[in-house]
């Protein structure tokens, strides 16, 4: 890779990459007002992990749409 694909590719993921941490660290905190128990990091790893699976799931079923309308993945597999 050259310097400039690297840009390139950098200019596209960091700002996703930052989105998507800003919506975990808000996701991970609904519905805790202070952690003071083991209840309230059980509520935090649940909320955290449920989101990791939404975007699981968002990615796996942009692929197959990708896949089903003739583009591949680009992924460079």
């Amino acid at each position: 890779m050259d310097l400039k694909h690297i840009i390139a590719v950098s200019v596209v993921s960091i700002p996703v990459l930052a989105l998507l941490l800003s919506g975990a660290f808000i996701a991970s905190r609904s519905g805790v007002a202070r952690v003071s128990s083991a209840k309230d990091v059980r509520v935090i790893a649940g909320n955290f992990s449920a989101m990791l699976l939404r975007v699981a799931g968002y990615v796996v079923g942009l692929m197959l749409v990708q896949h089903f309308i003739g583009l591949r993945s680009t992924f460079g597999w």
